[in-house]
């Protein structure tokens, strides 16, 4: 112990001598610690142990899928909820889900819209949190006509009720109907993350056991909890088996068999991450590179520092240091200075965890908490273990070639041992130069995949285009008549809104994540009994839809105010849907249908140009077609405002005051213009893109300053042959040439072992990229011109001086 305490001692001593490097290290380790720190931390919150969540490896997303449409992922129906209700042998508890909203006035009597969740009674009993007030849902409770009881999230107690402790028993009135408070959940659970209450979903019991109306009408989200000891793959296997079963009753030929429809289960973590999972592991691996760098830039200082000490140790090794010492006082100022490192790294994971949750996706960290947990403390000290090894290792492996004995003979410096920590610095240079080349690239890839996204054609105008959303309660329109009737007057005052050029209304307009989509037939295409027949995304509009978002009409007319209730029923079709289901022939005049045999049929009188519906990389191959909303009157729906102001936010009140003037008590929510919707769905790339170009930009200046350090100590170990060659007739620029020379020879063997590294690693890049090779020349050349600009920038400075030096002043030196 004594012995470790005056080593450690020691080390302090050598550390406090050196403050220039000192200072460097912890601040170069810092950025590589802070940074990693950061994006595991919003990893492990999102991905791994989110915060509120008891065990959440166990619990599993329930899911249903079709062979047919790209349905391979979706919601499930009321039967195939039921039937994980009766496996009891697989899962502890399962509960549904749907999203809604309503209406509320607050204490000031301004309506507002508040996003809830109906759910089944066992919801929180699934997710194993109770409520910090009150009680959560019985079985009583999740009954037809019984389900006007409310459980408030934290935030919504807070903000609309004003943290009232005695808020359980509270009546409140929503969507005209009177709600009891029974329960107050906990500030650490928000599932789903836009939930500022739940009430019961209360559906009938037959839903459950109807496999003819309702097993294939897939609208709700499923989870459950596994067993103890239950895998995903059991699980798996019992839905399988559940479904073999019912294709059996149904018969070889029923449409369960003929569709490919199945049920299974996903972790409900992978679920929720989604397309999010590969970018944010691209990002721990990005920053996982850069504390790389930082440590092997620590390594190369710490081997210059160990030839300028070079006598100091030989003496230390002469009067009976073991080399066992030697080593270990290597690894002791790393583990130093990755401890300082961690300090600092951990201030700035403090104040970048925050820029990270601004720039990802709201739609996942919304209401996200992110702390130090156990995984992310254990995360931290697997970093200071890897910075200590990877700092301490060369200059360690190098004390054991140390000859001391000739070093003490040449007066504390030997060529051969400066030379091999040179070769040893210039390896290591080489590895930071190539893993900056593999970030730039992978950035560059990046920053192009999203300029070619940027680029797709929405196949609408979303320029001076102001939306906002309405939902209207049942209990006030529960006709199709009443909802038409508001739609109607609403429409007349928002064309006369100040600065409205045109106003239409949906049940959804592109990019503002609502609608669906739904089978159709085609009357003059009759199919079998079992052939699920054709699909396309259904949308209700209002007349001068296409006018406003500025979508082309190919053929026919659109929507106008005669198509309304009692009128001949009419659809419009997009030009994608008319080639799937229509080729070689005119779609207009045709009959499109649902309902069966007792379909109701409208008549295509229109066919407009694809508009994409929620994606610019990843748009549906599926065709669109529209009804008039005064015929298939919704309950929620988006209105759209074109403007020629310069503003289209300048149009919020006047939509407020324009659906007033039709229904005070209706409330006006979801406030976007069209662009930022669109904007909005590259969020996930530019996160990815901004985030990977950070750490690029970090990785390489890092790598600059390696290199710098590499040139100047090559120039510091070269003052005497360079003063020689001076006397002897070299020019000062033959000695610029000569330093440069190393610089760019180090750079060049960086870059093509950065290259091959990318090649050989970029296949998990690759399906993040959308119309962009792997293998692009122009990243390629641009990335390596930008490593070469800077590696000569970085090169001049030593360069400059050793042109600068004096030949008679450094001969008498040395």
């Amino acid at each position: 112990m004594d012995k470790f305490s005056q080593e450690f001692r020691y080390a302090l001593r050598q550390l406090r001598k050196a403050p220039g490097f000192t200072i460097t290290a912890v601040l170069t380790l810092a950025f590589g610690i802070g940074a990693n720190v950061a994006v595991f931390s919003v990893m492990n919150a999102v991905l791994l142990n989110p915060s509120g969540l008891p065990n959440p490896r166990s619990l599993v997303a329930l899911r249903a899928k079709y062979s047919f449409g790209g349905l391979s992922n979706i919601s499930i129906s009321a039967p195939d909820f039921q039937d994980a209700l009766e496996g009891r042998k697989v899962f502890e508890s399962a509960a549904i889900m749907l999203p809604a909203s309503f209406n509320y006035s607050g204490s000031d009597g301004r309506p507002v819209r508040i996003q809830a969740a109906l759910v089944s009674w066992q919801w929180f009993d699934v997710f194993q949190v109770k409520p910090a007030l009150g009680r959560g849902f019985h079985l009583e409770d999740d009954q037809p006509e019984a389900n006007y009881s409310i459980v408030l999230s934290h935030q919504a107690w807070q903000s609309l009720f004003g943290a009232d402790p005695n808020i359980v028993g509270r009546k409140v009135q929503l969507n005209e109907h009177t709600y009891q408070v029974i329960g107050v959940m906990g500030p650490e659970f928000a599932w789903p993350n836009t939930a500022q209450f739940w009430t019961p979903i209360a559906l009938p019991q037959k839903q459950f056991f109807d496999n003819q109306n309702f097993r294939h009408n897939e609208n709700f989200f499923g989870v459950a909890r596994l067993r103890p000891g239950v895998t995903l793959d059991q699980a798996n296997l019992y839905l399988a088996t559940r479904v073999q079963e019912q294709i059996e009753r149904e018969g070889s030929n029923s449409f369960s068999k003929s569709s490919g429809w199945g049920m299974f289960s996903v972790p409900l973590l992978d679920f929720v991450a989604g397309n999010l999972r590969k970018p944010l592991l691209l990002l721990l691996g990005a920053v996982a590179l850069v504390l790389l760098i930082a440590s092997l830039n620590i390594a190369g200082l710490q081997l210059a520092r160990a030839s300028d000490r070079e006598r100091e140790t030989s003496i230390r090794v002469a009067l009976g240091a073991p080399g066992g010492r030697l080593v270990a006082q290597a690894f002791l100022e790393s583990l130093l200075l990755a401890c300082g490192g961690l300090a600092v790294g951990l201030a700035l994971a403090e104040a970048g965890i925050p820029a990270l949750l601004l720039l990802a996706p709201q739609s996942l960290v919304r209401n996200l908490e992110v702390h130090l947990q156990a995984p992310v403390l254990a995360f931290v000290a697997a970093i200071v273990i890897v910075a200590v090894i990877l700092c301490g290792s060369a200059p360690a492996w190098q004390m054991t070639r140390f000859r001391w004995v000739q070093a003490l003979r040449e007066g504390g410096r030997s060529d051969n041992t400066s030379q091999a920590r040179q070769r040893l610095r210039a390896g290591l240079v080489v590895c930071e130069i190539a893993v900056a080349m593999l970030l730039l690239v992978s950035a560059g890839l990046l920053v192009s995949s999203l300029k070619k996204v940027e680029q797709v054609s929405t196949g609408f105008d979303p320029s001076g285009v102001m939306t906002a959303r309405v939902s209207l309660p049942r209990t006030i329109y529960g006709t199709d008549e009443k909802k038409a009737a508001f739609f109607a007057g609403l429409l007349d005052q928002l064309r006369n809104i100040p600065g409205a050029s045109n106003a239409t209304i949906a049940d959804s307009i592109p990019f503002d994540g609502q609608g669906g989509s739904a089978s159709f037939q085609i009357k003059e295409k009759p199919v079998g009994p079992d052939d699920p027949g054709p699909h396309a995304v259904i949308r209700a509009i209002s007349a001068d839809y296409f006018r406003s978002l500025r979508i082309p009409l190919l053929a026919g007319r659109e929507f106008t105010p005669a198509d309304r209730n009692g009128t001949e029923q009419v659809a419009v079709v997009d030009d994608t849907l008319a080639r799937q289901y229509f080729p070689n022939e005119d779609p207009i005049g045709k009959h499109i249908g649902f309902g069966g045999p007792n379909a109701t049929w409208y008549t295509v009188v229109g066919i407009a140009r694809h508009a994409r519906v929620s994606s610019l990389d990843a748009d549906t191959s599926e065709g669109i077609y529209y009804l008039p909303m005064a015929q298939t009157p919704a309950s929620s729906a988006t209105l759209l405002v074109r403007t020629k102001l310069s503003q289209p936010q300048q149009l919020r009140s006047g939509i407020e005051n324009a659906v007033h003037a039709v229904d005070p008590n209706e409330p006006v929510y979801d406030f976007n213009s069209l662009e930022e919707l669109v904007e909005s769905s590259l969020v996930s790339r530019r996160f990815l893109v901004i985030l990977l170009s950070t750490f690029a930009a970090l990785s390489l200046f890092l790598s600059v300053l390696g290199l710098y350090g590499v040139v100047s100590y090559m120039v510091k170990m070269r003052v005497r042959e360079i003063g020689v060659r001076m006397a002897l007739g070299a020019q000062r620029s033959d000695v610029l040439l000569l330093v440069l020379k190393k610089g760019v020879e180090l750079a060049v063997a960086g870059s093509i072992l950065g290259i091959f590294v990318t090649f050989v690693l970029g296949q998990a890049l690759s399906s993040l990229l959308y119309q962009v090779k792997l293998y692009n020349p122009t990243t390629l050349l641009s990335m390596s011109a930008l490593l070469g600009v800077v590696v000569l920038l970085a090169s001049y400075l030593p360069a400059y001086r050793a042109s600068r030096l004096q030949p008679l002043d450094t001969l008498r030196d040395n």
